[in-house]
């Protein structure tokens, strides 16, 4: 099976059948599969995806 990456646009973020489900979409955490919502800039994982290009 081939390593899959998060399906948030900025995210780095590998993931696996384990991964976050959504719309058909594998997400490496719940911020990244809620599109950052909630304002968090990173997923946790260091990747900084959530933060806005300002």
């Amino acid at each position: 099976m081939s390593q899959q990456k998060c399906a948030c646009p900025k995210c780095k973020c590998s993931v696996d059948n384990h991964s976050i489900e959504k719309d058909g979409q594998r997400y490496c955490c719940q911020s990244c599969a809620n599109g950052h919502a909630d304002g968090s800039g990173d997923c946790g994982h260091d990747c900084q995806c959530g933060e806005s290009a300002n």
